[in-house]
């Protein structure tokens, strides 16, 4: 993958609509990621700076929109651009990424909500809070974590039960994101490597 250079960002798109149909994506009416299925993250592509309306439709259809979202792409940024269900209507939610990775033998983890109607959630790890009263839509700051297997726990805010357990691995010099999608009870993780990390190899 080559560097930035001043003009352009990286973005890439996550189907979280729980609807799960498949869909088409356009960026300023041209056709970008098409037949992108429910839980799918498409390949980062390049962007120009600047305002970018990204329109969302159904596998295979043009004649309306499900949601059509203008963006903001900055200099130097790295985005995932989160297909989601708010208010009733189909939105984008984008989600920023840090950029550089760590160096000292850890990585850095942040956490995504995407479970629509879904109450507020502490993230454990190992038992230990790493953090709490995520709401829909909200995504944290990154937390530096060792590396290691864990057992990441996601549990209600209000009464502490636990909704899902994985096992994850966190290697050395990585970003990762985990989001939670889907709809209760049936919700799933995603554990993602952020695009820096890719343009550290």
């Amino acid at each position: 993958m080559r560097n930035f250079n001043e003009k352009y960002s990286l973005v890439r798109v996550l189907h979280a609509l729980v609807s799960g149909e498949e869909l088409d994506v356009y960026i300023d009416g041209f056709p970008f990621y098409m037949d992108v299925r429910f839980a799918q993250f498409t390949p980062y592509i390049y962007v120009p700076e600047g305002n970018h309306i990204f329109s969302v439709y159904l596998k295979d259809e043009r004649d309306s929109p499900l949601s059509e979202v203008s963006i903001d792409v900055k200099n130097d940024e790295l985005i995932t651009a989160a297909i989601i269900e708010k208010n009733d209507k189909v939105d984008i939610l984008p989600i920023l990424e840090k950029m550089g990775v760590p160096e000292d033998n850890t990585s850095k983890i942040k956490f995504v909500h995407l479970v629509p109607e879904a109450p507020n959630v502490n993230i454990l790890m190992g038992g230990e809070e790493i953090f709490n009263n995520v709401g829909y839509t909200d995504y944290t700051e990154y937390e530096n974590v060792p590396i290691g297997e864990y057992k990441m726990d996601i549990e209600l805010t209000e009464n502490k039960k636990i909704i899902l357990s994985n096992l994850v691995n966190i290697n050395p010099n990585r970003i990762y994101t985990f989001y939670i999608i889907g709809i209760l009870p049936n919700i799933d993780m995603i554990q993602t490597l952020d695009g820096a990390t890719f343009l550290q190899w």
